[in-house]
């Protein structure tokens, strides 16, 4: 892999300077300073990125080499596991996302340590891009974004620029031109989103665009916060007690739209459009319903006038629920119910590459398990059931700390790997310098660059990738033409909104096809109210559904304190 070294002309004051500060100086002081230092120094070019270091009990201990962990998969027939990129290309990668040009974006988090530092900010996090150019599922090409930031979360792509999670704040870096170099410093779009000295990795999280053209997130029900623009009073603020949040980047509106959960650190959507979350402890899945109140760990809803919270919409635990989560820790017990209580990320298969067996099912990698859980999503009632299913990869490297997974433009599946032996109460250190990135694949497929980006289709013709098999060209031909719109290519945009909104009464198009359309439409704000209408008399119950939710998208809802949102 070649290593390009573009230095981000974005770079904060040194870390350590608040630091010394805190000895002296209470703790809202050092929060002050050190978004002060990461926000007004932010011109000056990067060239001193701290050294990495290991630290704590067995600093000196080292996972298998990135080949040998993927050669000790346990798949199905037929399945293969590969290095995409490893350490030093990607240390600590906690989040990623795809661009429309089929480059993978990596968030790197340095600054996360152990109890009771909490966060070494003498280090910085940053972002990096990985590219596979021959398609041969290698990354062959590594930049670096930025390199400025601290507990850095998440990463996603859109709109002109870069968002990210740093917390406690929801930041956007612009790039208008799509030249990789930041084009000024970060504008903090939302704060709040606070650290608690208690599981400080129940924290913000996990940013995805939607299907209705939302930035969402997540959060744990350790961290509360109340979360608003910068400077604005409590009364102006949305209080979120672990949940579901969504952003609007255009109308600049914040809401949770479910609370509890004690983890949350997933989330997709199936085919229909539907969301589901994972999470830990208290039941790993949930069916994302606007306005519920879910199940949390040993907090209360905040609200006295739930009568009772929504349980785990799954039928099955990974973990002997009756003896304590501890027990899943232990190694003669990893085995017994599929893992353990800790699952990280939610990829619900809608790629092409996987057999048709694995389409519309779950997947979630469950930490202390080194495996990839699988539920079967059935429709029951007014909701869904999770039911489990064999579980399709194990990992054989006791390293292997898995954190994220999604499909890519080649329908594999691509998996962040922590690469530690600590962390989610394995406190035995950070290992700052190592860091994998697995791709999972059925059968061997090459797929070059330029079938793998939507960048280079035409804006006219953007509306028929709905129709494609893999999921991935819908997504992000929806958020080419977001980003095409927002770029002010007006008249490009509307051609392809009176072919999507052709494609809705053409039988030719299956109802599948149409949906997605449906979605596209309301993104770009080019679906009238008297055609959202018209979907409520729908003999398609989605349609149907969907009607009401656009219907409805900006009314209030409950806090998680019970106040609604005005």
């Amino acid at each position: 892999m070649t290593t390009n070294n573009l230095s981000s002309p974005l770079l904060p004051l040194r870390a350590s300077v608040p630091l010394c500060l805190c000895v002296k100086y209470s703790p809202r002081c050092i929060a002050t300073a050190v978004l002060l230092t990461s926000l007004l120094c932010a011109t000056t070019r990067a060239d001193d990125f701290p050294t990495p270091h290991n630290a704590g009990n067995g600093s000196d201990q080292l996972p298998l080499a990135a080949e040998e962990s993927a050669k000790g998969f346990q798949l199905p027939p037929g399945f293969k596991a590969n290095v995409f990129a490893a350490e030093p290309d990607v240390q600590n990668p906690v989040g990623m996302t795809w661009d429309n040009r089929g480059r993978l974006w990596v968030a790197e988090c340095y600054t996360y340590a152990n109890r009771p530092t909490r966060y070494d900010l003498t280090l910085r996090d940053r972002v990096i891009i990985l590219h596979d150019k021959d398609g041969d599922g290698k990354a062959d090409e590594r930049k670096v974004f930025c390199d400025n930031v601290q507990q850095l979360m998440s990463v996603e792509v859109g709109l002109g620029g870069v968002w990210l999670i740093a917390l406690p704040r929801l930041l956007f870096i612009p790039d208008k031109n799509g030249d990789d170099i930041p084009d000024g410093p970060p504008e903090t779009i939302l704060d709040g989103f606070e650290v608690q000295a208690d599981n400080y990795h129940n924290c913000a999280n996990g940013l995805r665009w939607g299907p209705d053209g939302w930035l969402y997130g997540r959060s744990g029900a350790s961290s509360p916060g109340w979360i608003g623009p910068p400077g604005s009073s409590k009364d102006d603020r949305t209080p979120i007690y672990g949940g579901i949040w969504r952003y609007h980047p255009t109308r600049k509106i914040f809401e949770v739209l479910c609370h509890g959960f004690t983890n949350p650190w997933g989330l997709d959507w199936d085919e229909y459009g539907e969301a589901f979350i994972t999470n830990t402890v208290t039941g790993h899945l949930f069916h994302l319903i606007p306005g519920a109140h879910h199940t949390r760990s040993s907090t209360l809803t905040p609200t006295r006038r739930i009568y009772d919270t929504i349980d785990s919409h799954a039928d099955h635990f990974h973990f002997d629920s009756g003896r304590g989560w501890k027990e899943s820790l232990k190694e003669d017990s990893i085995d017994k119910l599929g893992g353990g209580h800790a699952h990280c990320g939610a990829c619900i298969y809608l790629g092409d590459n996987w057999p048709d067996e694995y389409r519309g099912k779950l997947l979630t990698l469950n930490l202390h398990g080194r495996r990839i859980n699988v539920d079967r999503l059935d429709r029951e009632g007014s909701s869904y059931v999770g039911r489990h299913e064999s579980d399709i990869a194990q990992a054989e490297d006791k390293w292997f700390r898995g954190i994220d997974l999604n499909y890519g433009p080649d329908g594999a599946v691509y998996i962040i790997d922590w690469s530690d032996t600590g962390e989610c109460h394995e406190h035995d250190g950070i290992h700052r310098t190592s860091g994998r990135i697995f791709r999972i694949s059925h059968g061997f497929r090459e797929v070059d660059a330029d079938a793998r980006s939507v960048s280079s289709i035409g804006t006219y013709n953007l509306p028929f990738q709905h129709g494609n098999s893999n999921d991935w060209y819908t997504r992000h031909a929806r958020r080419r033409l977001v980003d095409l719109l927002d770029a002010g290519e007006f008249i490009g945009v509307k051609d392809a909104a009176e072919n999507l909104l052709a494609m809705l009464s053409d039988s030719r198009f299956g109802p599948m096809t149409r949906l997605r359309a449906i979605w596209t439409l309301h993104s770009l704000g080019s679906f009238e109210r008297a055609e959202i209408v018209a979907m409520l008399d729908s003999k398609d119950e989605h349609w149907r559904t969907w009607g009401i939710r656009f219907l409805t998208d900006l009314w209030p809802l409950d806090t998680a304190v019970g106040m609604p949102r005005s």
